[in-house]
């Protein structure tokens, strides 16, 4: 039983490695080829960005703190989400659910007043 389930795992492993190699390797081996053009111009290579022309290189550092919120938006986000779902299953609200519903925003709560105290929220 357990090596019949290594297999499957074992085959989307597979999968998952060979969908994106694929065309990868499929770009190059037409690009020795001859198959596919590669004649890049320094119109081609400039860096675009919403129809105006960019300032400075493309390889300029972000700050963290833009990661930061993206990644706070992210939780919060994925975590209200998951409240849709269960709110539709549980129509018939017992005690014992509506505690779990409660105790799941008040971690949601508690995340975010520990975030906003630390000033992770602030734009300094």
């Amino acid at each position: 039983m357990i090596p019949e389930q290594f297999g499957r795992v074992g085959i989307l492993l597979l999968f998952a490695l060979a969908f994106p190699a694929l065309p990868l390797v499929a770009s190059y081996a037409f690009g020795l080829l001859g198959l596919r053009q590669s004649n890049p111009t320094p119109i081609k290579e400039a860096t675009y960005e919403c129809g105006v022309e960019s300032e400075g290189t493309s390889w300029g550092q972000f700050h963290a703190r833009y990661y930061l919120f993206a990644l706070g938006f992210v939780i919060f986000d994925v975590d209200v989400i998951f409240l849709y779902p269960w709110a539709v299953n549980h129509a018939q609200m017992a005690v014992g659910v509506l505690f779990k519903a409660f105790l799941f925003i008040g971690i949601l709560a508690f995340g975010l007043a520990y975030a906003w105290r630390k000033r992770a929220l602030e734009w300094r």
